[in-house]
């Protein structure tokens, strides 16, 4: 066996392209391995949406450096969208990194290996489109070793957007989406090795589909149908193509989690159309509430970027208008950064570093507040988990997610494990997740209506 260590960086996309990197290369007797220096194969998949990934991702490879001094033998590959866009930077900045795939050549990474060690070059790139004839349908499979019971699957890759700050076209390419039937049997399979929920990933999954006929509701519909998957998610969404044929799944379809990510990126409607969103903050606020209109109880959360070039003070102030009125569940939230090859990145940016700091400072107090309300009242509640893991903190508890995605942890149960279904009732709510009891340990009488303090005597 040959030692493999994954270094992921990103979105959960790239969380699913480095399972299929691991899985690719199982047949070729790699296994995974805990630390950097137990490894003869060390691969960096990489995250371009913002400079910090990148500056992760070079002092990380230096590290590895210093391992190939000892090491002669260990092979280096740089893969993802940073190797994508940063080809040429990564052959001169980093000579010692021995290969180097965009994420559209991950499936030739076994054959790159090979040519690595018999070929005449010390030194592979991999990073060419498929622009072929029918390019627009991504025939693969999704491929994981050792899948939980919650596992992600890409089922679209690329963006046909150009969003004026994002490098995502660039670095993934145009829109291609797997045929549903691919997907669906992807789903079987991952059902038959024991999962109950699949997150499908696209980078604009609301669009899935558009070039064959196909669309993301028919997917849903048809992934509902197979026996024995528990829950379905998805993500990401662009609000500018979210239809009402989509929210309606949320009302037919049981299966489908009440939780929605749905990126606004601004509250300004002058900064969106800088943004090139091509939305407003009121057709967001309508599709808002057209989810809550069909599933009550559903989640949302949301990413937003401060210090968009050209922002006033007065633009903020309606990013933060808008997330009070949609009450967030969570948020990811970043200071602008400009990104090479993008039309952003070329604007005149006069807002002093301190300000943007201070707005970003700003809109995550307000967002915790709000997180931290919404999970504070769900005390009393019942919900059904997921149970994910043993939670780290305390080894007589275990550790899920609701159905809008918080995790929640709860007292062991004998009989049940990882993987099972638990109504849990909670007990308390905090920033970050919810506490609970499991409904078969309530001691007899008590219920929603009793006190929180009296539930805890319970616990």
């Amino acid at each position: 066996m040959k030692g493999l260590y994954v270094q992921t960086y990103g979105c959960q996309m790239n969380v699913s392209d480095s399972e299929r990197m691991k899985a690719v290369l199982a047949p070729l007797g790699y296994k995974n391995v805990a630390r950097p220096e137990e490894a003869d194969l060390v691969l960096i998949n990489t995250c371009s949406i913002r400079e910090k990934a990148e500056d992760k991702m070079g002092s990380f490879a230096h590290n590895i450096k210093n391992l190939k001094k000892t090491n002669p033998e260990l092979v280096l590959g740089v893969t993802g969208c940073v190797a994508q866009q940063e080809k040429d930077n990564i052959q001169r900045e980093f000579p010692f990194v021995d290969l180097v795939l965009g994420p559209d050549n991950i499936d030739e990474l076994p054959w790159a290996l090979e040519e690595l060690r018999s070929g005449p070059s010390d030194h592979i790139l991999r990073t060419e489109f498929d622009n072929s004839a029918g390019a627009r349908v991504w025939h693969t499979s999704a491929q994981v070793l050792e899948p939980g019971p919650s596992t992600f699957l890409s089922v679209m890759k690329g963006c046909d957007h150009f969003c004026s700050y994002c490098i995502v076209p660039w670095t993934r390419g145009r829109e291609k989406s797997r045929p549903i039937k691919d997907v669906v049997a992807d789903v079987r399979r991952f059902v038959d090795q024991g999962v109950k929920e699949i997150t499908f990933l696209g980078q604009n999954i609301n669009t899935y589909g558009k070039r064959a006929g196909e669309s993301l509701e028919e997917l849903f519909y048809a992934a509902s149908e197979v026996e024995g998957l528990r829950r379905i998610r998805f993500t990401t969404s662009h609000p500018g193509d979210l239809k009402d044929s989509l929210i309606n799944c949320f009302k037919d379809l049981p299966k489908l989690c009440s939780y929605f990510h749905l990126p606004v990126q601004s509250g300004s409607d002058r900064i969106l159309k800088m943004m090139r969103r091509f939305y407003t903050v009121e057709e967001y606020l309508e599709k808002i509430a057209k989810l809550r209109a069909v599933r009550p109880d559903i989640a949302f959360s949301g990413d937003f970027i401060v210090g968009f070039p050209g922002e006033t003070e007065e633009d903020f102030e309606q990013t933060l208008a808008l997330i009070a009125r949609v009450e967030y569940d969570n948020l990811y939230s970043f200071v602008f950064s400009p990104r090479p090859g993008t039309s952003a990145a070329t604007r005149e940016d006069t807002t002093p570093a301190n300000v943007k700091l201070e707005r970003l400072d700003r809109l995550q107090n307000l967002a915790r507040s709000i997180s931290r309300r919404r999970h504070e009242a769900e005390a009393g509640k019942v919900h059904e988990i997921l149970i994910e893991s043993v939670s780290k903190k305390d080894p007589t508890k275990w550790t899920g997610r609701n159905s809008q995605n918080v995790p929640v942890h709860v007292q062991k149960v004998p009989g049940l494990d990882i993987g099972d279904l638990l109504q849990v009732r909670i007990l308390e709510g905090s920033l970050t997740h919810l506490s609970g009891i499991p409904l078969s340990l309530e001691s007899p009488g008590v219920n929603e209506s009793q006190s929180h303090a009296a539930q805890r005597i319970h616990f």
